[in-house]
């Protein structure tokens, strides 16, 4: 329930289930990803905070055979809730320790995280890369 949950956006019903201890990592929902794949997938900065701050992992797979980052990447060009919060969400996953993005080599606007090639907005590409230099947040 807490993937499918999140999916509907249904952050206090989420929040209150991983307070009691409900395992984070578990999939469902339309990409059959974990709560924070979920959250992220529909731009929802607030509960993405909330899930990194209790520990859910950035690299769990979803459906679709990639970690969270590849949800901000299809969600975040793609937009499928109106008035998402990508670059909230992508804030929360660089402060929860996610590793640092760096410019492909062989892709102008693609970016390499923890090494798989992203594609992002102008402004997450930005925030993300600045970040891994030091010169943002």
């Amino acid at each position: 329930m807490l993937p499918e949950l999140a999916a509907q956006g249904c952050g206090e019903a989420v929040k209150a289930m991983v307070s009691c201890g409900w395992p984070l990592e578990v999939r469902g929902g339309d990409i059959d990803g974990s709560a924070l794949n979920q959250a992220v997938f529909r731009g929802d900065a607030a509960l993405t905070h909330f899930l990194v701050a209790h520990g859910a992992d950035w690299r769990t797979l979803h459906g679709f055979n990639d970690n969270v980052y590849g949800s901000l990447s299809w969600a975040s060009l793609n937009r499928p809730v109106e008035g998402g919060d990508w670059i909230g969400c992508a804030r929360a996953l660089l402060a929860s320790g996610s590793p640092p993005a760096r410019l492909d080599p062989d892709g102008e606007d693609i970016v390499l995280i923890d090494g798989r090639r992203y594609q992002f907005p102008d402004e997450i590409t930005d925030l993300l890369l600045s970040t891994a230099t030091g010169a943002a947040n």
